[in-house]
């Protein structure tokens, strides 16, 4: 069956994402922001492609231990891809196409050779399908495709694939370039209002330097927790000092969660308080 790459969702954000890391490299930050402005742009949380790309990732990066698991997964997915509106699809992959296109040089863009192609083709002419009218025609080219989708389900390389290269990039010298990169982002965001404790926790983080992140965290949970406790035990108000108290257990239900961007964006909002607490303890004591 004919099928055309540049439609391809699995391929099209695979491709934008090596741009990012192209960018970040080659010390080219304007490529990474043009990338990650079209990814963003994109494929936000609400969009069509984002609820497809959901769906072409169940079946690209999930490994199941029988040919019936594989089957139930792969069947379940396609229906619900039969929802998706398709000519709504078509429209918004032909406007990123465009986008792409003015940005990009697009037959360079698209000659960048995908790992496991055939599987990413797979998976995109099945969900294709899904959305048409059944054709007799079509039925052996479709089993075709289900046993390739099917046998990468039960002999998944994707994921080993994509931890080597996570891998790889990380030995190369770009993490210095990266943090600065990214925390320039957030300084610009936040307009530069972290203070050396969030700093701390955003570079072990964003560096995947999950050991160092959870020594940090534990240290800091263990001081803000003192914060409130002091905050508690001084505050005149019974209102203010039940939602201080509720602060605090939700604080130490912190300690037991595996780190991760919520966890992260929670340690830096209990920062922010401690740091506004015992500014009103200090304004309190000049008064």
């Amino acid at each position: 069956m004919k099928h055309n790459k540049k439609y391809n969702i699995g391929v099209i954000f695979e491709l934008l994402t090596k741009q990012v890391a192209t960018g970040v490299i080659n010390e080219r930050p304007e490529i990474s922001e043009k990338a990650s402005s079209l990814i963003n742009k994109y494929f936000s949380i609400d969009g069509l492609l984002h609820e497809e790309l959901l769906l072409f990732n169940i079946l690209l990066y999930n490994q199941a231990d029988s040919h019936r698991v594989a089957s139930k997964l792969l069947e379940g997915t396609l229906m619900s891809a039969q929802i998706m509106e398709e000519s709504e699809l078509i429209k918004v992959k032909e406007t990123l196409i465009k986008e792409i296109s003015e940005v990009f040089d697009e037959q360079t863009f698209f000659k960048t050779k995908i790992p496991n192609y055939k599987v990413y083709a797979s998976i995109q002419q099945l969900l294709d399908l899904s959305r048409k009218k059944q054709n007799s025609r079509k039925i052996t080219e479709k089993i075709i495709l289900e046993e390739t989708v099917i046998d990468h389900l039960l002999n998944n390389t994707e994921v080993q694939r994509a931890k080597e290269q996570y891998e790889k990039n990380n030995k190369q010298s770009v993490d210095g370039f990266t943090m600065k990169l990214v925390l320039e982002k957030f300084n610009q965001r936040y307009d530069g209002q972290f203070n050396p404790e969030q700093k701390v926790l955003l570079r072990s983080f964003i560096n995947n330097d999950l050991k160092n992140f959870e020594i940090s965290a534990g240290k800091e949970i263990h001081r803000v927790d003192d914060v409130l406790e002091k905050a508690i035990v001084e505050c005149q108000d019974s209102l203010l000092r039940i939602k201080l108290q509720d602060a605090k257990k939700i604080l130490n239900e912190i300690k037991i969660l595996e780190p991760s961007e919520e966890v992260l964006t929670r340690l830096l909002t209990y920062l922010d308080l401690a740091e506004d607490l015992q500014g009103e303890v200090i304004n309190a004591g000049q008064v």
